[in-house]
């Protein structure tokens, strides 16, 4: 595949979406991971509808719901092969979250640096998931550290239309408590916890139109971020820092 595109592209078939995986192309350590496609999320693309239980706010996992989720993950993670080598089985969970029906996992590992993501719908106090859908990006060497009072940005990811999902994730830094997401129209409150930050969010990620060179290469996220420190203090438009 060509840097800064996913693996897979294009609209899958209904029989396929069960056992959709998305993977994206692994950068040298010193490259910010960015990835876009036509790839559908599995089981909503299309229709508005289905994601009409998500929150913006997200909320803690139930440990038997997290366990049924991070189970399924994990098997599904098994078969990505490319980039730095993790161990499926036993890359650590970083964090995870509920908004509505649906529950998000991030794993992480800091050298080499992945960060794998995924997303399933799992009702509360219900051990089925379903749709789940799920990807790996990283990099060569080590993970980054934050500056204190910034975080980082790692992969950027969109998928599907009509509408797209998008997930994002990266470090934060000392004094770090909360981070805010502008993706458009959508205000979305991240999930913090062990240093790190994760969201998803029914909508775009990147700007329409052609790809545009943005950092390292590749489209130009329309993102914002906001940070909120341990004394309450909140600073807007923080950019995310990134290798020299």
């Amino acid at each position: 595949p060509q840097p800064g595109t996913p693996e897979s592209a294009g609209r899958v078939s209904a029989p396929e979406q069960k056992r959709l995986r998305r993977k994206v192309t692994w950068l040298p350590a010193a490259a910010a991971l960015v990835a876009v496609g036509g790839i559908v999320f599995p089981g909503y693309g299309g229709s508005g509808t289905a994601y009409a239980s998500w929150t913006a706010t997200p909320s803690a996992v139930a440990a038997r719901d997290l366990e049924a989720v991070t189970q399924a993950c994990r098997a599904q993670l098994v078969g990505f092969t490319h980039g730095p080598a993790f161990d499926a089985a036993s890359i650590p969970v970083a964090l995870a979250e509920r908004r509505g029906d649906f529950v998000a996992v991030l794993f992480h590992q800091d050298n080499p640096e992945t960060s794998a993501s995924c997303v399933a719908t799992n009702p509360p106090g219900s051990t089925d998931v379903e749709n789940l859908g799920a990807g790996v990006g990283g990099s060569s060497g080590p993970a980054m550290t934050a500056p204190a009072g910034r975080i980082t940005q790692s992969g950027i990811s969109q998928f599907g239309n009509q509408p797209p999902a998008s997930f994002t994730d990266g470090a934060v830094g000392a004094n770090v408590v909360g981070v805010t997401i502008h993706a458009g129209d959508h205000v979305v409150m991240a999930t913090v916890k062990n240093g790190r930050y994760a969201a998803w969010w029914p909508g775009k990620a990147f700007a329409d139109g052609p790809q545009q060179p943005s950092g390292e290469g590749g489209p130009e996220p329309i993102l914002t971020y906001d940070v909120t420190l341990a004394d309450g203090t909140i600073i807007t438009n923080v950019n995310p820092a990134r290798p020299e």
